[in-house]
């Protein structure tokens, strides 16, 4: 009988800890953030020169658990693609990936 009332208690305090945990909003929720957040990690590795030839950064959240930031092409009007990227985990905000050049 106590064997039960045991883990009838450790079964409780674990359903009650885990139901008391509330999900975290995305770390990089929108454009704007997944740009700022490129914007350092592409001056770290390729140089504000190379990153500033390639502004305006325009980002992809098309994907629902990523963001692609890329640097855009100039001609005749910015447009997505030819410059390097970052792909930015919209949950956890970690780098998945960057590349020196994406089509």
């Amino acid at each position: 009988m106590r064997i039960a009332l045991a883990l009838l208690l450790i079964f409780l305090t674990f359903t009650t800890a885990e139901s008391g945990e509330k999900e975290h909003k995305d770390y990089v929720p929108d454009q704007k953030t997944a740009v700022r957040v490129a914007e350092a990690i592409l001056v770290a590795q390729y140089g504000e020169e190379r990153v500033n030839a390639q502004l305006p950064l325009l980002a992809d959240g098309s994907n629902k658990d990523f963001w692609i930031v890329q640097g855009s092409a100039h001609e005749p009007r910015p447009s997505f693609g030819g410059g390097p990227a970052v792909w930015i985990n919209k949950h956890s905000g970690c780098i998945l990936g960057v590349v020196p050049y994406q089509k």
